[in-house]
């Protein structure tokens, strides 16, 4: 498995005090174990798994001819944090024993990268407690679809989607087989990253965009169909489902990291059940986060997107290319800058035409944010962090999350999103009105 999300990257570029909360990070215990940090809300966390089969769609890359499509979701929740304590934390990358022997060396690296995985007992300790009672009281709580970037493990996302839950959501984690690096069925059935299928498409001519586009279609019908079979468990009294009856249907989200928040993008336009999307630094090869439709087709709903690397459009590195640069994309200057102004128009363009309104917010000026800051993966690399930027960032990124979601979820209008005081002076937020 090679490196996705920067390989999709390329496609893209032709074209404070509350910081303070986080109590520990990225840093290595006295056991050799790495650090997450911890969450800052009021909840712990809990969390549940269901495998999904979705018998009105086939799969077409699955060597049984005819099967129906199988999805992994994983459900995290709040808890209340004295009921969890002394529980043991479930661990950061479940039955990883079972899943390792399937993989290549080189899949290990990539999927751990920038940081370096030695052993499976050196993982880091998480936060969540399996199948954990529900915070107490009769509180619904919204709830948020994620959907993971080309080749990660939704596991490693575990720092971002703990720390929302403790604030009072509950994040259904959809694993994309095929896309991500690895799905460990219940029956012990593995499904590792169509790398096949994603080197012959690839080589064709804009094979990169239109694979791109085919995933993300795959990965919106997945949400739409997980949507519709949580909101049933939530419905169904079971033991099995810890959630009964504390989802509120009328707040509901999508968000999703690379190729993820383009799935979060279009998740949005397919179904109107959510009220608000996030992407999290990705868009195609048009300067477009809505990959599947034409650009005048956006979505309704209020959006954020995250610009970084891969939906970078705007940094100076972007706006003045090496001369190697320009040589390698076999691009004059005066080409690569009328097609740059076009992308940009586009984005800029798409983003004021979303009726609900929508936010750009622009990191690539902080110090080390790079497009897996969004992962634990920076997190995990102590060594490569001597000046601490990589929490940093993770603050600044969760800041916005929530206050994105907090705004059009639960309608709380005064967050940093619409402060005159950015997290940081060196994010750049734009916001662009609800017509």
């Amino acid at each position: 498995m090679r490196d996705k999300t920067q390989r999709f990257i390329v496609g893209a570029m032709l074209v404070g005090t509350w910081l303070s909360a986080y109590p520990r990070a990225g840093a290595q215990q006295a056991t050799g174990r790495m650090s997450l940090p911890a969450p800052t809300g009021i909840y712990g966390v809990g969390r549940v798994s269901y495998a999904l089969t979705d018998e009105s769609r086939t799969e077409p890359l699955s060597t049984t001819p005819g099967a129906w499509r199988r999805i992994m979701v994983f459900v995290w929740y709040p808890a209340d944090r004295k009921a969890t304590q002394g529980m043991k934390p479930a661990p950061y990358l479940p039955d990883f024993d079972k899943v390792l022997p399937k993989l290549s060396s080189g899949d290990v690296i990539d999927i751990f990268r920038p940081s370096k995985f030695r052993e499976i007992d050196l993982l880091p300790q998480t936060d969540v407690v399996e199948n954990a009672p529900i915070a107490s009281g009769k509180q619904q709580f919204p709830l948020l679809l994620f959907s993971h970037g080309w080749g990660n493990p939704t596991f490693l996302y575990t720092a971002e989607l703990q720390d929302i839950v403790s604030h009072g959501y509950i994040i259904v984690a959809v694993d994309h087989p095929y896309d991500t690096a690895f799905t460990l069925f219940p029956d012990g059935n593995v499904t590792l990253f169509a790398q096949d299928r994603f080197d012959k498409e690839t080589k064709k001519p804009n094979g990169l965009s239109n694979y791109a586009k085919e995933r993300v279609e795959v990965m919106g019908d997945d949400n739409k169909f997980t949507l519709t079979e949580i909101l049933k468990y939530a419905n169904t009294r079971s033991l099995h489902v810890p959630f009964y009856k504390r989802v509120n249907e009328h707040e509901i989200g999508a968000f999703g990291h690379s190729i993820g928040g383009l799935a979060a993008a279009r998740t949005c336009q397919i179904d109107a059940r959510v009220n608000a999307c996030m992407d999290q630094d990705s868009d195609d090869y048009r300067g477009s986060p809505f990959i599947v439709t034409p650009l005048d087709q956006t979505e309704k709903q209020p959006f954020l997107l995250f610009v970084v690397s891969s939906a970078d459009l705007w940094s100076p590195a972007t706006v003045n290319p090496s001369d190697a640069d320009l040589a390698a994309q076999k691009l004059t200057r005066p080409d690569y800058m009328a097609l740059l102004k076009e992308h940009q128009t586009t984005e800029t363009n798409q983003l004021a035409g979303i009726q609900g309104g929508s936010y750009r917010v622009m990191l690539f000026s902080l110090p080390g944010f790079i497009h897996r800051t969004f992962t634990d993966q920076t997190l995990l690399d102590f060594t490569g962090d001597k000046e601490g930027n990589n929490l940093h960032n993770f603050q600044v990124a969760q800041a916005y999350i929530l206050a994105f979601f907090d705004k059009y979820l639960k309608g709380d209008y005064h967050t940093v999103l619409d402060s005159q005081t950015p997290i940081d002076k060196r994010a750049k937020v734009e916001q662009f009105p609800a017509h």
